[in-house]
């Protein structure tokens, strides 16, 4: 079985990725905690679900990027 190489370029971009998705995810966290009047503890005790809804973020947008890069392999590929 041959070995897969991950540039370092490549690795960078989706750890980059991985971190914007975190900080919207905390993002929104402390939004509902400041909207809903709820103790600052809260942003520790629900990191659970903060990673659950990063981990949803970056799904949705490596989803988004591979269709993203089909269409433009299709449409590159037909003309």
């Amino acid at each position: 079985m041959p070995n897969i190489y991950i540039s370092h370029h490549r690795i960078r971009v989706e750890l980059v990725s991985l971190a914007v998705c975190f900080l919207i995810a905390t993002g929104l966290n402390i939004y509902a905690i400041i909207h809903y009047k709820s103790p600052f503890s809260e942003l520790w005790t629900s990191i659970l679900y903060v990673l659950m809804a990063t981990a949803f973020l970056y799904a949705v947008w490596t989803l988004l990027r591979l269709l993203v890069y089909g269409i433009k392999r299709i449409v590159n590929h037909k003309s």
